[in-house]
């Protein structure tokens, strides 16, 4: 009994041998290796009062004459994730070659352009207009301006390993208060946690080799060395909320006074930022429905923006009783790496797999 199990034992392993498939056969880039600037950052964002929450995570290849921008975004929550679901996009920029590829992962397809982008076929007449940024919903012909504005930024000397970095503690308060025409006032809330680390090695390092690529594509000097501390995300967002309320000098000036942040000193690495708006300067009364059809973001930036459409048209004075106390928007960006590697060349060119396809 015993020898008949142990038969069938063995037969069954050389069946099992011979249908098991062949491991996939990987090629050797021997493509050369060149020191590369490589970043990789991520956001996470809990969306608009909790609504349409996201997270992006992008990785960055950036040489003196070319860069590659690989992208990530997907809906975290229930209804997002149906929605938005994940979404990739990689973009190769050669200034030496003077083109542009974008490649299609999914279908191993890529599109050519000229540096300069490629020119979009028009229209057709039928087709809808190009929809207009989010604003505010707002009583018509009300402006608003800035009636005070204070700003505070403290060192608070936490230190803390944040992905490899010694980094330090910054808490910002930058509080904006507007009055319309009405004399109603509504305040701006902006708290910033965020964690530096100094300049120096490495970061340095990334930082000239962005330099230089940022001069070959623009054709001039670019400062690299002021990082932003305020997410370029949240910038939008603001800044579509409040466009249609603040005429064009005072929403330049809400904006400057965000440029105070250049007290902080050195490298951004970890920043959590909350937004608030309330009051009642500008508001209407009742916020009409819109009749426009909400489109899928495709990309953090277009996901921030339909949020700020979406919190605009539901801003009646219920929704802002009902989330008194919570803030409108609430993120992290985070950078998970900064060094100088090298890298194959072959990251700056389209797979031979890949296949042309026409711009759309």
């Amino acid at each position: 009994m015993l020898r008949n199990l142990s038969g069938i034992i063995v037969v069954c392993a050389i069946i099992a041998g011979c249908a098991t498939k062949p491991p996939a056969l990987v090629v050797a880039d021997n493509t050369p290796m060149e020191r590369t600037a490589v970043i990789e950052q991520q956001v996470t964002s809990n969306g608009i009062k909790g609504f349409l929450p996201f997270e992006s995570s992008s990785r960055h290849f950036v040489r003196a004459n070319m860069r590659r921008d690989e992208s990530i975004f997907k809906g975290t929550g229930t209804f997002t994730g149906f929605l938005v679901g994940t979404r990739s996009d990689t973009e190769i920029i050669r200034i030496d070659r003077k083109l542009i590829w974008s490649l299609n992962t999914d279908k191993q397809q890529y599109t050519e352009c000229p540096l300069m982008g490629c020119v979009k076929p028009s229209k057709p007449e039928t087709e809808k207009p190009a929809e207009k940024s989010p604003q505010a919903s707002k009583e018509p012909g009300c402006t608003m301006r800035i009636a005070h504005t204070g700003f505070t930024v403290e060192a608070t000397g936490k230190k803390k390993t944040i992905n490899g970095f010694n980094t330090e503690e910054y808490q910002v308060a930058w509080v904006v208060k507007l009055r319309d025409n009405s004399g109603r006032y509504s305040t701006s809330r902006v708290s910033l946690d965020t964690w530096t680390t100094p300049t120096t090695g490495k970061i340095r390092d990334v930082l000239a080799l962005e330099e230089s690529y940022a001069r070959a594509y623009f054709g001039k000097a670019v400062d690299t060395k002021e990082r932003e501390i305020m997410p370029a995300e949240a910038t939008k967002l603001i800044t579509a909320y409040l466009a249609s309320s603040l005429k064009q000098h005072d929403l330049k000036a809400f904006l400057d006074a965000g440029k105070k942040m250049g007290r902080i000193k050195g490298y951004p690495i970890s920043t959590h930022l909350e937004w608030n708006m309330e009051g009642n300067a500008c508001m209407a009364k009742e916020t009409a429905k819109s009749e426009e059809k909400s489109s899928i973001p495709s990309s953090a930036g277009d996901l921030v923006s339909g949020l700020a459409g979406m919190f605009a048209q539901k801003k009646t004075e219920d929704t802002v009783k009902d989330a008194a106390g919570e803030p409108i928007l609430s993120f992290t960006f985070e950078i998970k790496k900064l060094a100088i590697e090298p890298v194959h060349d072959s990251e700056f060119s389209v797979p031979k797999n890949y296949r042309l396809v026409s711009q759309q």
